[in-house]
């Protein structure tokens, strides 16, 4: 039901360096593999690129502000391509894109979910291309070719954990978000908007069972859509603590607000958010270079810059945090694929939103 972070520490020693090596490793069928764009010379893409002139990039990757920063330090690398950005939470943006295959409508070059089954799903329609970015080998062993048939692959790394207001005593477990002193002072997303909620809803289901949140709907929590708005909440002191994202409420931290994070002592819950080329990409030429540019060393430094997790392992975290040294939990795709409508409805009736 879950992956932890022994079984990341497990895989990481057993790797092999190369490139077709990692294919092995996570499980690749002897297929012959996609093409690979060497980030250091991808001048014919690039040509080609720009011939087609835009980028049509759909995300649920990241606050607004940090999605910006991407597309410009992508457009900074590669003049003459426009980045059309839309971000939107994960549940939102898929259902928009569903909505748009079944009208026959192709507008999406690059998509992202927070939600690994949404690619999943997309992956059985056959609307998926396969496509190796160049560095896969510079992604932790256990994220590289997350489809071993390379329909999606990592596209961004973060974590559900827990969010306080440095005027209180932070809580160190999961549980004590239910802790009676709290009532009135919990906020959370929800799971039907978000994918980090709903992987994280997920998580604390399997581990503690319906009964925590029905202990936490005691506590009377503020329920938004995006895993962000906990953070609004807690940098307001309207609510003072809530599962919240690591990225966003760092950079809050950063710019001198009263928030702060923890990793749990019972586990962060680690979001894998993959990235894919739609098969019909009205610019497939500058979707490819797009995806290519997500594993290069300036994508991963604009990441740290805006307090997000680098793709990259040779590149360092904000906070100095590694993976090996955060205790975290990661749902399988197939409990993702069977626990987000079943989360959803139990969450509904529990907490009436």
């Amino acid at each position: 039901m879950e992956q932890s972070r022994s079984r990341f520490l497990q895989l990481a020693g057993g790797a092999a360096a190369g490139l077709a090596t990692a294919g092995r490793a996570s499980g690749a069928t002897s297929k012959p593999k996609a093409k690979v764009e060497s980030d250091a010379d991808v001048s014919a893409l690039y040509a080609a690129a720009k011939k087609e002139g835009t980028v049509v990039w759909w995300t649920a990757h990241y606050a607004q502000s940090a999605a910006d920063r991407m597309r410009d330090a992508f457009k900074a690398k590669y003049p003459g391509i426009e980045v059309q950005l839309l971000r939107q939470t994960a549940q939102v943006i898929y259902q928009r894109l569903n909505q748009d295959l079944k009208s026959n409508v192709h507008e999406v070059d690059v998509f992202c979910s927070t939600d690994e089954a949404h690619h999943a799903e997309l992956k059985k329609q056959g609307v998926l291309a396969e496509f190796v970015p160049a560095d896969i080998n510079k992604v932790p062993p256990l994220l590289r070719h997350l489809d071993p048939d390379n329909t999606y692959q990592i596209g961004a790394i973060g974590f559900v954990l827990l969010n306080y207001n440095t005027k209180i005593q932070p809580p160190h477990r999961w549980p004590q978000l239910g802790d009676p002193r709290l009532r009135g002072q919990v906020t959370l997303g929800h799971p039907a908007f978000s994918g980090y909620v709903g992987n994280w809803v997920i998580a604390m289901n399997d581990k503690y069972g319906w009964e925590y949140f029905k202990n936490l709907a005691q506590n009377n929590p503020k329920i938004g859509r995006s895993v962000n708005d906990t953070v609004a909440d807690i940098v307001s002191g309207e609510r003072m603590a809530g599962a919240g994202p690591d990225n966003f409420s760092l950079e809050k931290k950063a710019g001198g607000n009263p928030i702060d994070i923890i990793y749990p002592d019972d586990d962060a819950i680690i979001i894998t958010g993959p990235a894919s080329v739609m098969k019909d990409a009205p610019h497939p030429n500058a979707a490819r270079l797009f995806q290519n540019f997500m594993y290069s060393r300036e994508y991963s430094e604009s990441l740290v810059k805006t307090f997000n997790y680098p793709i990259r392992t040779d590149v360092p975290s904000a906070n100095g945090r590694t993976l090996s040294s955060i205790r975290w939990t990661r749902n399988t795709v197939a409990r993702l694929t069977s626990g987000i409508p079943e989360v959803v409805a139990k969450w509904r009736e529990t907490f009436g939103v």
